[in-house]
């Protein structure tokens, strides 16, 4: 960009040769283009623009660039001017730095219209005499991180929606503390309070005591990193607050640290008990 800066034919724009621009133009743009950072400047009463090599590839194939180099910023972004505009008489009025995060800007580049998320600040570019002369745009493309934040976001609802409708119960056991966080179908099922945490020995004493030590064997042989940390374990819960007696299959995974020392214990418990009664008759 520092090229085709210096190539460029100013005459054709209102800044006239760059023999006769003020040294803080020179200045700025110098900065500009050395800079790292994706930068772009509007300079002047018709807010003709430069920017440099790390703004450019925000510019995309077949859109802007180059013929955004030295052009109006108006004639450059028709489709976002009535949103940046305002940003730009902001600056120029009252000579305060704006910001923006994660701003949804769509512009036209390789070929089309795309939708475009910025982090941006805009900030006051001053004359020789420290007058507003033009505004400096410093900005970061976060597109890619905006559409992971919704993809994941998507992941979670659906993953929400099939634990629904499948009627599952979720747990999230700590292996030090020996806590876990549940949904409320869990706690409902093993008649424990609706509180943040609970503890695993409350959970345990739910359990028919014909089952508890083959569950207390099975979460200690996930634990240990030989088994792999899985977990499939089919078991009977006694809630004490309703005398209900429910069959449900737990199936989980624990994760290791590098030192093979568990940090995490999570899973789903599914009521089988219509299955496992109907299973038990017919073998009888």
């Amino acid at each position: 960009m520092g090229e085709r800066t210096r190539r460029f034919n100013w005459l054709s724009t209102p800044l006239g040769s760059t023999e006769g621009w003020p040294q803080c133009l020179r200045t700025t743009v110098g900065n500009l283009l050395r800079s790292k950072f994706p930068m772009l400047l509007f300079w002047g009463d018709d807010l003709i623009q430069f920017y440099n090599d790390a703004y450019r590839p925000s510019l995309g194939n077949e859109g802007k660039h180059p013929a955004a180099l030295g052009q109006r910023g108006e004639e450059c972004w028709p489709e976002i001017w009535t949103e940046i505009h305002p940003l730009i008489m902001q600056v120029q009025s009252t000579g305060e730095a704006t910001w923006s995060e994660d701003q949804l800007l769509p512009i036209f580049r390789n070929g089309k219209l795309e939708e475009v998320y910025w982090t941006f600040s805009y900030s006051a570019a001053l004359d020789d005499m420290g007058n507003q002369a033009g505004v400096l745009v410093t900005c970061m493309e976060t597109t890619e991180k905006v559409l992971n934040f919704k993809q994941l976001g998507d992941s979670r609802n659906q993953l929400e929606f099939a634990i629904e409708s499948m009627e599952l119960a979720t747990w999230d056991l700590n292996p030090h503390t020996k806590q876990f966080l549940s949904n409320d179908r869990l706690k409902e099922w093993f008649g424990l309070p609706l509180q943040t945490e609970t503890l695993l020995s409350s959970a345990l004493d739910v359990i028919d005591p014909e089952d508890v030590q083959r569950v207390k064997e099975a979460i200690q042989h996930a634990l240990e990193p030989s088994s792999g940390g899985l977990l499939d374990i089919e078991y009977t819960i006694l809630n004490p607050a309703n005398d209900y007696s429910r069959i449900v299959r737990a199936k989980g995974r624990a994760c290791f640290k590098t030192q093979n020392i568990p940090y995490r214990f999570n899973g789903t418990l599914q009521d089988i008990t219509a299955h496992a009664t109907a299973h038990k008759s017919a073998g009888k």
